[in-house]
């Protein structure tokens, strides 16, 4: 290293202090990290309901503090989220609420064990979505979220309904079709046949 080619002391080198916004982004990225890990942990609990192991009352209680942790750290998250952004917190809640206990989940028949899992799978992808657009936005990067408005009513019926409209106005377009090709074959059976 040549004398040209000095290395900045760590005086003349000034950290950058972290805006009151980075500091809330940062903050809210790691309530994210924190209920994603948490939300593994909550699988380990389902998994233990599909063994033949006992469960324990330890075991019982650290379930439930988990849930107790789980929905604490939801309600803040859900406080500090962007407007206009879902994550899937209902899905969440849901699956708490029918997880009461490791024992009444172990009673439940297996296709419903299962189906608690495939919640459990689709709540943590919803997380992992989450987590990447929390880390976009502690990055700096500007994220902004569409609300989109649900179908009020019955929408199998709705959507019969405007194909029933469809195939009508199909019909009626293929029938004047067949009167226009019937009309050209007329006129022309009557030139060329009938004027001979």
């Amino acid at each position: 290293m040549t004398s040209s080619q000095e290395v900045p002391s760590t005086k003349s080198a000034k950290l950058r202090k972290k805006t009151p916004e980075e500091v809330k982004n940062d903050d809210l990225f790691a309530t994210g990290e924190k209920i994603c890990s948490l939300w593994i942990d909550f699988r380990k609990f389902i998994r233990k309901s599909f063994s033949e192991n006992p469960v324990t009352m330890q075991e019982e209680q650290e379930f439930l503090e988990l849930k107790s942790q789980l929905t604490r750290l939801q309600r803040l998250l859900a406080q500090r989220m962007p407007e206009g952004f879902q994550y899937g917190g209902h899905r969440m809640a849901d699956l708490m609420g029918k997880c009461i206990s490791i024992s009444v989940i172990r009673d439940l028949p297996l296709q419903d064990k299962k189906g608690l899992y495939g919640l459990w799978h689709q709540v943590h992808i919803s997380l992992q979505h989450m987590l990447g657009i929390l880390d976009l936005i502690r990055e700096g990067h500007k994220v902004t979220f569409e609300t989109v408005k649900a179908k009020s009513g019955n929408i199998k019926a709705d959507y019969a309904a405007s194909r029933k409209g469809k195939k009508k106005k199909d019909v009626g377009g293929t029938v004047v079709k067949l009167l226009v090709v019937a009309a050209i074959l007329g006129a022309v059976y009557y030139l060329f046949v009938m004027k001979k």
